[in-house]
This record gives C-alpha cells, sequence and structure tokens, in this order.
C-alpha cells in the first residue's frame, strides 16, 4: 500500500466548534499512521498511529466519518513490512508523570551555607524546580 488521501465529514457538530461538511483532510501511510490537518480558523496537524484512532476520538458515534479519496491499494510487496496487527502494541507514554525530584541546585550542596546554618547568600535564587 502506498499513502492514502481521506477528509474527515462531519454530519453534525457534536462539539459545536467545527460546523458540518469536510472538516479535515489527511494521508495514511504506508505503515499505517495518520497525519491530520484540520480546517478552520485554527488550522491544526496531528499524527495519530492509525486510522482507528482518529475515528475512536473524533467520530463521535458516527457524527464523523472518514472519505476515501484514494482506493485502498493492498501491501507494497517491495516494502515487506510486518502486518500492522502482527505488531506489539504501543501504548501511549505516560504524558503526566514528573520527574523524580531532583537537588535544584547540584553545584552547591547543604555545607555550602555555613557551619551556623546560615541563608545561602543573596545572589542565589530561591526559585525551586522541585518542590
Amino acid at each position: 500500500m502506498s499513502s492514502r488521501r481521506f477528509r474527515l465529514i462531519r454530519h453534525q457538530d457534536v462539539s459545536g466548534v467545527s460546523g458540518t461538511g469536510p472538516v479535515a483532510e489527511g494521508v495514511q501511510f504506508t505503515d499505517g499512521s495518520v497525519a491530520l490537518r484540520w480546517y478552520g480558523d485554527y488550522p491544526t496537524t496531528t499524527v495519530w498511529d492509525g486510522i482507528e484512532s482518529v475515528v475512536a476520538i473524533h467520530g463521535h458515534g458516527g457524527a464523523t466519518t472518514v472519505e476515501w479519496l484514494d482506493p485502498e491499494r493492498g501491501p507494497d510487496p517491495d516494502l515487506q513490512l510486518p502486518p500492522r496487527d502482527s505488531l506489539p502494541p504501543r501504548p501511549w507514554p505516560d504524558l503526566h508523570s514528573a520527574p523524580e525530584p531532583q537537588d535544584p541546585d547540584p553545584l552547591h550542596s547543604e555545607r555550602d551555607f555555613g557551619s551556623d546554618g546560615a541563608a545561602p547568600p543573596s545572589t542565589w535564587s530561591s526559585y525551586r524546580v522541585f518542590g
């Protein structure tokens, strides 16, 4: 299969943002991944792991459908890509995890405060990256 173009057709504007009719255009690449470009006042481009993900998020239970502009060509024998369903699952990364707390200033340690435990010099920032 080579790249294949499509449009998203919105039959009902569930969100009240994009209107009805053609709302986005896209391309499905040979490996099944998808790039999607939204029309409208705030055009945006997004990339998806497959057309199934686009439909799951933007289909709104049938309110938006995919209109293929190119015929499905089938696998490209020259590429010898494994079938998508034979690949291991690719879960989304944990996008909301925080890094492990670290010393905000690794070049200075508690001993730099002096033997009396006084505050650091006024030229040091009191801003802590990880509270």
